[in-house]
């Protein structure tokens, strides 16, 4: 994977995580406090949702597959050290949501992140074997 396609994947990481947090902002109550099945909804579909897009970006570059998991971190970093922000700064910002969602928000993102980084993963392992 070239140095071109790292920053260019990490450029559009820091895009999407920008993007999700303002609808998460904006209609977070919706997705984490309205039901305990619309919560876990959320957390399947975004996870697979993640892994879609960030395997579809990497072919979009034509990243070979042995390097997906270098490439899905470069996706996530963005958000994961963005989040760090959010969540320290949880009542201020995701004003629309109770400060007790902070855990569930906080779950959502690491099982969306781990997908995406545990797939791309898996697919490289399978490559080198």
């Amino acid at each position: 994977m070239s140095r071109k396609d790292g920053i260019i994947l990490f450029s559009l990481g820091l895009i999407i995580w920008a993007v999700g947090t303002l609808v998460y902002r904006l209609a977070g109550s919706y997705f984490f406090e309205s039901s305990t099945l619309g919560y876990w909804m959320n957390v399947i579909v975004t996870g697979l949702l993640y892994s879609a897009v960030g395997i579809g970006l990497m072919k979009w570059r034509r990243i070979e597959s042995q390097y997906w998991l270098y490439g899905a971190v470069c996706l996530a970093l963005p958000g994961m050290l963005g989040e760090v922000l959010v969540l320290s700064t949880f009542s201020e910002l995701m004003v629309n949501m109770q400060p007790e969602t902070a855990g569930r928000y906080g779950a959502f993102l690491f099982g969306g992140y781990s997908c995406l980084i545990g797939y791309a993963g898996l697919m490289s392992i399978n490559v080198e074997t």
